[in-house]
């Protein structure tokens, strides 16, 4: 009796702290995270339990920057129990973790999958995949936010102007690499939206450096349709771009660009 007391106890501060399946989550006010963020420190190992035992960790993408957005939790489980992330060592990022090892083998692949839509607890309720053979047998609600580990793209994409942006390169703000988000494509003096188009940049301790475009993102055809939608086939344009948080980068007077048309509809049609 007292071992199974010990146990109920132990299963119930877990439940409390983690939770088998983290069906909902508030996340940071005005915070929008890249894609996935990992929650810190919150991994935790089951076994002796059934068929659900192993190892989970957990992320969550929500977007709340114009208020309490959706939030999309994935518990990631790995059947080798004990088999943790090295969290505090070298902590991933969110969007890392499927598909990733653990330190005594073993895969972190999609548990369960939750959609937390509304205020309060729903539990179970929000649960839109689940792998599991019997259901999930525990549930957790977090009203608030935790710890995350995030590549934190909306805050490094917020530069008001050039010099905000040199300020956070030279003072370290940035570490040696950020990214950034391509809100609207300027082509000759005209103002283009674009759907929000993430470039990867390393930065010296004096400048930014080695930027990286990523085409096969989602938002990178549409990146594609603007230029062709308002240039003319290998005709000399002046670019510029608007960086989410307001900073403006035209190219200088006598610097111009010129698109190859054939080119850009083969990448478009791959």
């Amino acid at each position: 009796m007292r071992k199974t007391l010990v146990l109920l106890s132990v299963l119930a501060m877990a439940a409390f702290v983690f939770g088998c399946a983290i069906t909902d989550y508030n996340g940071f006010s005005g915070h929008n995270t890249q894609s996935e963020a990992k929650l810190w420190g919150k991994e935790v190992a089951f076994s002796g339990f059934g068929p659900d035992d192993g190892t989970y960790s957990y992320t969550v993408k929500y977007d709340n920057r114009g208020g309490q957005g959706v939030a999309t939790i994935n518990s990631y489980r790995n059947p080798v129990v004990g088999s943790f992330k090295r969290d505090g060592q070298i902590d991933v990022d969110g969007d890392d973790v499927q598909g990733s090892s653990g330190i005594l083998g073993g895969k972190f692949l999609p548990y369960f999958k939750a959609v937390d839509a509304a205020p309060g607890c729903q539990f179970f309720t929000n649960i839109t995949f689940d792998k599991s053979p019997g259901g999930a047998s525990v549930a957790l609600c977090i009203l608030g936010a935790v710890e995350e580990v995030d590549k934190d793209l909306d805050l490094q994409a917020n530069f008001s102007s050039v010099g905000d942006l040199l300020k956070q390169v030279w003072s370290g703000a940035l570490g040696s690499s950020f990214s950034a988000e391509i809100t609207q494509v300027w082509i000759n003096g005209a103002a283009v939206n674009v759907e929000p188009f993430s470039i990867g940049a390393a930065a010296t301790a004096y400048r930014p450096a080695r930027f990286s475009l990523d085409g096969s993102q989602p938002s990178g055809a549409g990146f594609i349709q603007a230029i062709l939608d308002n240039t003319d086939h290998m005709a000399p344009a002046n670019i510029g771009f608007t960086f989410a948080g307001g900073m403006t980068v035209n190219a200088p007077a006598g610097l111009k660009v010129a698109f190859n048309h054939d080119a850009l509809w083969s990448i478009l049609s791959q």
